[in-house]
Formats: C-alpha cells, sequence, structure tokens
C-alpha cells in the first residue's frame, strides 16, 4: 500500500535530519581529533626548542636508585659553505663525535661501573668516597663495556639550521640502561643464531645521505624522546 504524501515526506525530513546530525557529529569529531593533534604538535615543538636551547654536552640526567637510568647529549657543529652539499653532512659527522666524546668525559669523571652478577653492570655517581682501587677498578671495566654502553645511545634530534657562516648542525643523542640491555638481548639472540647456523648479521644503519634541499632550509628530525 502506498504511503500518504504527508507520511512521505515526515519520513523523509526525518531521514534528513538525521543525516544532518551525524554528518555535524563527524565535522565535531574531526575539529576536536584536528585541534588535539595540533596540541601535541605545539607541545612538541616546544619540547624539542626547549632541548635545542640546551648547551651542548651531557644534561637531564636521571638516577634511581643511586644507579644511572638515562641522560641526554648535545653536539653540534658548524657547517662549512665551502664544502657545498656535503657540509651538511660532514657537520653532523662532527657534532655526533662531539656528543659522543661529552658522553665518554660524563662516564670517566661522573660516574663509576660496578659489575653485578644479576644485573650485569651497575653504573653509579661518585660521592667523592671511592678509593683509588675501586676507581681504577671501575675504569678498567668501563673500558671493557665501552661498545655496551655505546649501544646504549639512540638520536633523539637531528636538526640543521640558518644559513652560510651561521648554519650549524645539531645532533642530540640519548642513553638509558634500557637501551643498552634491549642491544645485549639483541646481540645475545644474534649470537644464537649464528651458532646453530641462522640468521644474517644485522644490517648497519645507512649513512645520513647528502641532502639536496636548499642550504638555507631549516630541517628537524625527532625520534622517540618519550621512549627514552
Amino acid at each position: 500500500m502506498r504511503m500518504p504524501v504527508f507520511s512521505r515526506l515526515f519520513t523523509l525530513l526525518c531521514v534528513l535530519l538525521l543525516c544532518a546530525g551525524m554528518n555535524s557529529a563527524q565535522a565535531i569529531s574531526g575539529e576536536l581529533a584536528a585541534l588535539e593533534a595540533e596540541a601535541q604538535k605545539e607541545a612538541l615543538d616546544a619540547k624539542v626548542q626547549a632541548i635545542l636551547n640546551h648547551p651542548p654536552g651531557v644534561f637531564d640526567v636521571e638516577y634511581a636508585d643511586g644507579q644511572l637510568v638515562r641522560l641526554k647529549i648535545k653536539g653540534e657543529s658548524e657547517v662549512s659553505s665551502g664544502l657545498g652539499a656535503r657540509g651538511d653532512r660532514v657537520a653532523r659527522e662532527k657534532a655526533e663525535r662531539f656528543a659522543k666524546a661529552a658522553f665518554s668525559k660524563f662516564l670517566n669523571e661522573e660516574v663509576t661501573v660496578v659489575e653485578s652478577a644479576t644485573e650485569g653492570f651497575i653504573i653509579q655517581g661518585k660521592d667523592g668516597t671511592e678509593s683509588a682501587e675501586f676507581l681504577e677498578a671501575s675504569q678498567s671495566t668501563m673500558v671493557s663495556l665501552s661498545n655496551s654502553f655505546l649501544r646504549g645511545l639512540t638520536v633523539l634530534i637531528d636538526h640543521v639550521e640558518g644559513a652560510g657562516a651561521n648554519r650549524r648542525y645539531v645532533v642530540v643523542l640519548g642513553w638509558s640502561k634500557k637501551l643498552v640491555d634491549a642491544a645485549a638481548g639483541a646481540q645475545n639472540t644474534l649470537k644464537d643464531s649464528r651458532a646453530s647456523g641462522q640468521g644474517a648479521p644485522a644490517a648497519k644503519p645507512a649513512a645520513p645521505a647528502d641532502s639536496s634541499a636548499s642550504p638555507q632550509d631549516t630541517r628537524t628530525r625527532v625520534g622517540d624522546l618519550d621512549g627514552l
């Protein structure tokens, strides 16, 4: 039986209102998501800028129960305009070497390393009461574990800015005991795999490629700042 015209119009109006409500809800939801994403980006930008404004060297050092847990290291280098397109890459390598040297200096001067039967090794802050024999043993342990310490480093921020003589490259590395432990676990797994004849050596990370961008560009790559 055919519905009266009025009933069909009323039904159509209800459908239109329902669709309009759904579209409005979707639009509002989309706007809220966009605002939230913008707020997160602004917060991240502010966090990155605060780190970039920090003087070069080791900072944000965190201890827990007397043990070193995590830290950040900033290295920077001027970009030589005479190197052309290679300038950024060479400056980046220098900045990273500076950061790693600052990290080594920190390990030598600010902390001691003690081997532990349960935790592998423990890095503690110096309190000025260590004996010469203890410090010598700590230094020996540190040298033997230097590669392990470096495996706990990760790039947090890779940044280049400025032009001409004012152009500079900044690399911020992060270190944590958690990353060292994870790298050690992966290394042991690889050794077991090789011993059983399975698996292949892990590929080395590719070196940063020369950028084809303009030497006046500002570029920032951000790693996992919250996962350190």
